[in-house]
Parts: C-alpha cells; structure tokens; sequence
C-alpha cells in the first residue's frame, strides 16, 4: 500500500509541472493544477490570447494536443522524442511556451497509458541551462571519474571521500554524505562532507526502516532523485475520467515527496535533497537472470542535504548520475 501510494500518489513538487499524453496523437490525459500558470497560459499573461469565456482552461485541458501549448519546433522535438526506441536518450528535450517564449527542460519517460513529460523550467541566465552548462558538467562528471579511477586500490574510504568531495563541488549542496548498507539493512554515515556550522553525521548508524523497503525498491529504478522544497505544498495531477488508476508518477522527476518522508526530512533540518543510488553486482554468480536486472544490489546512497530550497538541472542530475555508475564500478573491483 506504501509503494502504491508512492506512485500514484497524484502530486507533483511545484517546481515544474506535467503533462501526460496518448502516445500516438499528443492528447493531454492528465496535467498538474500549477501548469496554466506555470506555461504562461493564463490571461493576464497575455492579454491577447483568445481564451474564451472560460480563460485559460480552454488552451489546456483533458484531450487538448500538447503541440499546440508549445512553438513549432518544440512540437517537432516531442515528436521526435516519442518515436525514438528508448525515450530516455532523448532528454532533455528543449521545448519553449507558445504563448511567452518561456524555455523548458521536458523529459519525457513512457508509462502504462501513455507518456509523461515531466517540465522543468530552464533559468535563463543560468549557466548549466545552456549546451555549454550541459557540457561543462558532463566534461566535470568525467574529469571526477578519471580522479576516482587514478585513486590507489584497497582503500574504499578514500573512495568514498573523494565521491562526496566531487559531489558537492559539481552540485553545491550544504551536506553529502554516503549512506552504506550493511548485510542486516541498516545503514551507517560513512563518508561526508559539510558546511562548517552542520553538525557532523559521520559515523550515525540508521535503522533499516528509515529507508523503507519500497524506497530502495524504487531507487533501483530510479538512481536520482531531487526533493527541491520539503516544506512546499504539492500540487495535484488532473487526469482523464477515462484512466482507471490515478496516474503512475514513479519515474517522474517532478513526484512529490510522501508526507512522511517531508516531515523526516524537516526533523533533520534539510529543506531539499538530492539522492542517488549507488548501486554494484549483486552476489549471484550466474549472471542473475534473463536481464541481468537481478543481479544488481543497491550497496549505498549519495545523499545531499541543503537548509533551504534547491533544484539542479537536469543536465547536472544527468552528470551526476554519470558519476554513480563510475562509483558503482570501483567499488565493485574492490570488493571483488
């Protein structure tokens, strides 16, 4: 019941809004309360939009085509993106409001009814939001790998030291700390790296149901993961009365924390967090199944704390990402 109600919990964090769509012909079946306002949709924006009587519900609504809320050449992205085999390649895709010009990451990920595209907007005047952030924090990601694969064997605490290190300087969070779990599940601080005025986490062991079952089972799925705003009150997901279930969100970027996890994080004095799955092979010497899949085991987290409101782009999220599997592999060969 816990899992189910973590993804299809039919709220999203304010920070970006969505919109799920029929595959085939860009149909809107379901969309976040926050996206008329969030698209520019709504007529104080832009006075000289033919709304209708009924205002800006009419541009964005259950069986509205997506293509239309967007420019001409995000249209043609979207569609690329939904042909492409793995959707996943395609992010981020670069899409820009009709109505104001207002850029978006929209990453885009196939569920059981059709696609979900989570949209992020893009700060402009921010760095890592150009192809050249893109750039320069992928070129960080494998400058950090590099360091990590020069690092001399048999010592997986400096490992660990130099991944907080790398992390914290590719995204700037107050706190990183990785979280181990041992054989019986729970987990210990065994590595961290803080702002001076934190209290020190390093060496706290964690019981086993801090981190449910149901979360490190959606890690496994999911490597990263953001809470930008614990505090921030979630936004509802509308969808189509023609869904049977409330929406699947589990692989959306933009999900909304479950209730008790935002008051555990409030406990602990951090407002935002960034998650990351450090994941190795597991012990099953035969190659763990048909996939593969099986065979992996979630060894750890990279946790990063901050006391107020953050987000990093997706691009950054990606390099990150990037760096965990790098992680994932050397601690593999020293644990061999």
């Amino acid at each position: 019941a816990y899992l189910s109600r973590m993804q299809r919990g039919g709220t999203i964090q304010p920070f970006g809004c969505v919109l799920a769509v029929e595959e085939t012909n860009f149909k809107i079946i379901a969309y976040s309360q926050n996206a008329l306002e969030m698209l520019d949709l709504m007529p104080q924006s832009v006075p000289t939009m033919e709304l209708g009587k009924h205002g800006g519900g009419e541009v964005l609504t259950i069986g509205t085509d997506v293509r239309t809320l967007f420019t001409p050449s995000s249209a043609r992205a979207l569609e690329k993106a939904a042909m492409a085999p793995d959707i996943s390649l395609m992010n981020p895709i670069w899409v820009h409001s009709q109505y104001s010009g207002k850029p978006f990451n929209a990453i885009a990920h196939r569920i059981d009814v059709g696609m979900v595209i989570d949209l992020e907007p893009r700060r402009t005047g921010d760095a890592a939001m150009s192809t050249a952030g893109a750039v320069q924090s992928q070129k960080f990601a494998v400058r950090a790998i590099s360091r990590l694969q020069s690092l001399p064997t048999g010592d997986i605490g400096l490992l660990c030291d130099t991944v907080v290190e790398d992390v914290r300087e590719l995204t700037g969070y107050d706190r990183v700390m990785v979280y181990k779990f041992h054989e019986d599940e729970h987990g210990e601080v065994v590595a961290e790296i803080r702002r001076a005025d934190l209290e020190p986490y390093l060496g706290l062991h964690y019981p086993a149901t801090d981190i449910p079952q149901a979360s490190r089972f959606l890690f496994m799925q999911n490597r990263v993961r953001m809470i930008c705003d614990c505090s921030a009150t979630p936004v509802n997901v509308i969808q189509s009365e023609e869904l049977r279930q409330p929406l699947c969100l589990v692989g959306s970027t933009l999900r909304a924390p479950h209730g008790c996890h935002a008051q555990y994080m409030a406990n602990m004095g951090s407002i935002a967090s960034l998650v990351m799955a450090v994941v190795i092979n597991g012990n099953d010497e035969e190659g763990g199944g048909i996939s593969g899949r099986s065979s992996m085991k979630l060894w750890g987290l990279v946790v990063c704390h901050h006391t107020s409101p953050r987000a990093v782009s997706f691009p950054l999220r990606y390099a990150c990402e990037f760096l965990m599997q790098a992680f994932g592999l050397q601690l593999n060969m020293e644990l061999q």
